[in-house]
């Protein structure tokens, strides 16, 4: 099946505890580069933290790897 349109993922996105800004997180090894404008995003490494989370203006439960991280150092919230 061919894409007629390119996905747009935003680069930041407002917490949904906090309401401060929230960077995509990267898996694996990624090596950024050093000439062009760094990105928001939030580096995991190789450690990929499954787990349950829930979603705090919903209620609604899922599981697996969390794709967002607030930036707020004294919230913290990471969601899917």
């Amino acid at each position: 099946m061919k894409r007629t349109s390119k996905e747009v993922t935003p680069e930041t996105m407002p917490c949904p505890v906090c309401g401060s800004e929230s960077w995509r997180i990267v898996y694996g090894l990624y090596v950024p580069d050093v000439s062009v404008e760094p990105r928001k995003v939030e580096f995991a490494g190789c450690c990929v933290e499954i787990g349950q989370y829930t979603n705090p203006v919903t209620g609604e439960e899922k599981y697996g790897e969390p794709e967002w991280a607030c930036q707020n150092p004294e919230c913290q919230h990471k969601w899917l």
